[in-house]
């Protein structure tokens, strides 16, 4: 079952960065600049995504970078998440 609070398209971005995480680790904390193409969301999407999430406290944000990555919180979230495509 899935969370009805998070949009598709925030879930589509916190299973993106839950690949990071597993890939990297918990520091991983990837550029906004392509992280569109790999969530397969397009830039609008991205940003309202991110805005969403962190107003959730699910992700940090750093605007210098910009760049973002999952919070405790966001972790324990996405991993409540049906794996994309079984939903």
């Amino acid at each position: 079952m899935s969370d009805p609070s998070l949009s598709v398209n925030e879930r589509k971005l916190l299973h993106c960065l839950l690949g990071f995480y597993r890939e990297i680790g918990p520091g991983a904390t990837p550029g906004l600049k392509g992280l569109d193409e790999e969530a397969g969301l397009e830039r609008w999407e991205i940003s309202e995504a991110v805005a969403g999430l962190r107003a959730k406290g699910l992700i940090e944000y750093w605007e210098l970078q910009p760049a973002v990555r999952l919070t405790q919180e966001g972790l324990r979230a996405v991993l409540r998440l049906p794996v994309e495509g079984d939903a």
